[in-house]
């Protein structure tokens, strides 16, 4: 099989992924050749350990716009596949999203009670915080 083969093999298991709404890929939705093939050739860039998001191949070192427009979905579905139901935004950011604040923050702030109290570095100077709070406090009274 040529490599061109191989590369539209690759494209085609990403194009499935994104046809299904996924922005977050993880490493396991994806063979490890394909993986790797992708990133190589620029379609897929690494978040954090096992965690991508699809790129463009022509874009310029540095360019910011791939991560800038999948944060929230990455978030989301990062924080949903590791701590389940139980997280949530901190009540600045989720009251800063309420009034229509989309802004990507340099630290994302959320509570959970499967937290480690750590900060996650992402792409771009962004992170992600989460700390433990009582489970209790997670769900509106």
């Amino acid at each position: 099989m040529k490599p061109s083969d191989k590369l539209l093999e690759a494209l085609k298991a990403l194009h499935t992924l994104q046809s299904e709404g996924v922005i977050a890929v993880q490493s396991s939705q994806l063979s490890r050749l394909h993986r790797e093939r992708l990133c190589k050739h620029g379609f897929l860039e690494p978040v954090i350990n096992g965690w991508y998001i699809p790129s463009r191949p022509n874009d310029s070192p540095g360019e910011t716009t791939a991560w800038y427009t999948s944060f929230w979905q990455f978030c989301s579905t990062y924080l949903s596949q590791t701590k389940g139901d139980d997280w949530c935004l901190s009540p600045e950011q989720s009251l800063s999203l309420h009034v229509g604040n989309w802004t990507v923050p340099k630290q994302l702030l959320v509570r959970s009670s499967k937290a480690r109290n750590n900060v996650t570095p992402l792409l771009h100077n962004t992170s992600l915080q989460v700390y433990r709070t009582a489970r209790d406090r997670l769900t509106p009274s």
